[in-house]
C-alpha cells in the first residue's frame, strides 16, 4: 500500500498579492484555506472585482471537506459570495471573521454553513483532518493561522500576520502555540512573504495611538483621519484620540459603518456614550469639536475622502485649519492616484498629515526577524513561502535557508503550480489551471475575460462615446457634450435620445465643483457611471460607455 502524498494547490494569492486561496490534499481528502478577491488592473475596464477561477477544481477529483478561514480581509473572503454558493461547503472562521462573513454573504442572499473555528488549543474534527486555528497578531481582529493535523504531520498556514509585543485587545500572536506544534511535528511550513523584503521586526500598532493624539491636539480646526476600514484597532485608537481632544466623531463610509457596527455589537469596540455622531448632523458642531473617519485612503474615486477634497461631500466641506490624516500606507499602483488626491485636498486649503511625517500607520505584516522567528517556533520539514510576488517568495525562500532550512526542503510554486510532498521530499508537482474571473459588481455577472466581456456587451449593446470638453484651469464644461453611438438599435437610441442625454449630462457636468472637474481621471469615470445609468433607465440598456474628456 502506497505510503500518503501531501499536495498543494495554489488558485490565487502566490505569485500576487490578493485573492488568497490554497487547496490542501492528503490523498483525496482536502480543506480549501481562505477565498479572497482582488481588484482589476488599471487596463481591466469594467470591472470591480477578481475572484479565482475554480473551474478546474472538480478535475483534481478531490473529496473537499471544508472552508478555513484565516481572517476577515477581502483578499481572504471577498470571493466567497461568488464562489461559496458553488462550493457548498462549511465554513470555519473565528468569531469576528465570521461576523463579516455572515454580513457579505446576507447581501447576496445567502446564509451559508459558518461554524466557529477554536482558538484556544482545542481543534475540530474535519473530514479525516483535525483542525484549529492559532491565534496571530494583523491589522484586523480576530486573525489567526491555521494548523491542519493529518496523518503525515501538521500544516500550517500562516495566513496574514505580524508578532506584536502588544496589542491592543491583548490578544498575542500565540506564540507557545507554534511551540508545542514545532514539538508535535510541523511538516510544512507555508507562510506570508508580503513584508519578507524588509529587514528586522515591524513596530506595535499601539506606537500609532500617542501620534494621533498629538496631531489632533495641534489642529486648531476639523480632522479627517482616513484609514482602511477593517483595521478596527486602528479605529479603536483614532476614536480614543478624538474623546482625549474634547471631540465627536463621525463617521463617513459605509464599509466602515459596517464594520464598526459588527465589532461594536460583538463588544470588541467601544465608543464611549456621546461620542458618535452623524455625519449629516455635524453642521453645528464647531471645527475645533469635530472628528471625521473617511473611507478612501487609497484615493478611490467615489469614497468619502475624494468626495470631500472635491467639494462633493453634501453638507461638509474642506477648508483652511483643516486636518487630513492619512493613518495608512499606500498600495503599490495607487501613487499616483493618491499624490491627486493630496492635490485637491490642498487646493482645499486643508493640511496634510501621513506615516512618512509620524508614525501614524504600521504594518500588519510580518518582517524578516519575525518571519524567521516563525520558522524557528514551527522548525518544519518543508517550507513554502506564499501570499506575495514572485520577488516576495524568492526573499522569503532565502530567509529560510538562512534560518537553517535546507534549500531543497524548500519550493517556489506560483498560483496554477502544484507542490507535493512525499517520502522523496518536497517538489513542484502537475500544472493546473488557476487563472481568474472578472465580476462585474453592479450587474453581479462574471466575465471569462477582457476580450470576452467587451465582444459580449458590444454585440448586445453597442457602445457610445462620450466626447466632453472642459476648461483645466476654470474647471468648467466648453460647449454641450458630444454622443455618438455604434452598434445601438436605431430606435432605441435616435438623435433625439443622444441630446436627451447629452443635455442630461451637461445638466450633471455643470452641477459639479470646479475642483472635481479638474481631475481628469475622476471626470471620465463620472461621464462613464452617467451615461451608463441614464442609459439603463431610459431605455433598458447598457451599452458600453467610452467617455473622451479633453481638457484645455
Amino acid at each position: 500500500m502506497s505510503k500518503p502524498v501531501l499536495r498543494c494547490f495554489p488558485f490565487g494569492g502566490v505569485g500576487e498579492f490578493g485573492k488568497n486561496m490554497m487547496v490542501y490534499a492528503i490523498d483525496d481528502d482536502a480543506v480549501i484555506v481562505d477565498c479572497g478577491m482582488g481588484f482589476p488592473d488599471a487596463g481591466q475596464h469594467g470591472v470591480d472585482v477578481v475572484v479565482p477561477d475554480i473551474s478546474s477544481l472538480h478535475e483534481l477529483g478531490l473529496n473537499i471537506h471544508a472552508l478555513l478561514i484565516t481572517h476577515g480581509h477581502e483578499d481572504h473572503i471577498g470571493g466567497m459570495p461568488h464562489l461559496l454558493p458553488r462550493l457548498g461547503l462549511p465554513v470555519y472562521a473565528s468569531e469576528v471573521t465570521l461576523a463579516l462573513i455572515k454580513a457579505k454573504l446576507s447581501e447576496r442572499g445567502y446564509k451559508g454553513d459558518l461554524r466557529r473555528l477554536p482558538d484556544d488549543g482545542s481543534s475540530v474534527n474535519v473530514g479525516p483532518f483535525k483542525v484549529e486555528g492559532v491565534p496571530v497578531t494583523h491589522s484586523i481582529m480576530d486573525a489567526v493561522s491555521i494548523a491542519i493535523h493529518t496523518v503525515l504531520g501538521i500544516i500550517v498556514h500562516t495566513g496574514d500576520f505580524k508578532i506584536d509585543p502588544a496589542p491592543i485587545d491583548g490578544r498575542s500572536t500565540a506564540i507557545h502555540r507554534f511551540s508545542q506544534l514545532g514539538d508535535k511535528g510541523v511538516l510544512l511550513l507555508a507562510s506570508d512573504s508580503t513584508n519578507a523584503t524588509r529587514s528586522g521586526s515591524g513596530p506595535s500598532e499601539r506606537v500609532v495611538g500617542p501620534a494621533l493624539k498629538q496631531a489632533v491636539s495641534q489642529c486648531s480646526g476639523r480632522v479627517i483621519v482616513t484609514t482602511f476600514a477593517s483595521n478596527m484597532f486602528r479605529i479603536q485608537q483614532i476614536i480614543d484620540a478624538a474623546v482625549a481632544n474634547g471631540r465627536r466623531v463621525a463617521v463617513a463610509g459605509r464599509s466602515l459603518e459596517r464594520h464598526m457596527d459588527i465589532t461594536s455589537r460583538l463588544k470588541r469596540l467601544n465608543v464611549p456614550s456621546g461620542t458618535l455622531i452623524d455625519i449629516k448632523k455635524t453642521a453645528d458642531i464647531p471645527a475645533d469639536k469635530l472628528l471625521i473617519i473617511a473611507t478612501g485612503s487609497q484615493g478611490e474615486s467615489r469614497a468619502a475622502l475624494a468626495r470631500l477634497a472635491q467639494n462633493r461631500f453634501t453638507g461638509l466641506k474642506l477648508g483652511h485649519g483643516d486636518l487630513v490624516i492619512f493613518s495608512s500606507s499606500n498600495i503599490p499602483g495607487n501613487e499616483r492616484v493618491i499624490a491627486g488626491l493630496y492635490n485637491h485636498i490642498y487646493r482645499c486649503g486643508a493640511r496634510i498629515m501621513h506615516a512618512g511625517q509620524a508614525p501614524l500607520h504600521v504594518s500588519g505584516h510580518a518582517q524578516a526577524h519575525e518571519l524567521k522567528m516563525m520558522m524557528q517556533l514551527t522548525r518544519p520539514t518543508y517550507f513554502y513561502p506564499v501570499h506575495g510576488e514572485y520577488r516576495n517568495l524568492i526573499e522569503h525562500r532565502d530567509l529560510a535557508v538562512s534560518a537553517g532550512i535546507p534549500t531543497d526542503h524548500t519550493v517556489i510554486a506560483e498560483n496554477g503550480y502544484s507542490v507535493i510532498v512525499d517520502e522523496d521530499g518536497v517538489r513542484q508537482g502537475p500544472e493546473f489551471h488557476a487563472g481568474a474571473v472578472f465580476v462585474d459588481g453592479d450587474a453581479r455577472d462574471e466575465i471569462d475575460g477582457i476580450v470576452l466581456r467587451d465582444r459580449r456587451v458590444l454585440a448586445d449593446d453597442g457602445m457610445i462615446s462620450a466626447f466632453v470638453l472642459l476648461s483645466k484651469h476654470e474647471g468648467k464644461l466648453l460647449g454641450e457634450p458630444e454622443l455618438v453611438a455604434r452598434g445601438v438599435l436605431h430606435e432605441d437610441v435616435s438623435e433625439e435620445v443622444l441630446e436627451a442625454a447629452g443635455k442630461a449630462l451637461r445638466h450633471f457636468l455643470e452641477g459639479m465643483d470646479k475642483e472635481w472637474l479638474t481631475d481628469m481621471d475622476a471626470a471620465k469615470e463620472e461621464v462613464r457611471i452617467f451615461l451608463r445609468r441614464w442609459c439603463k433607465k431610459h431605455i433598458g440598456r447598457r451599452p458600453m460607455v467610452l467617455p473622451i474628456v479633453l481638457a484645455l
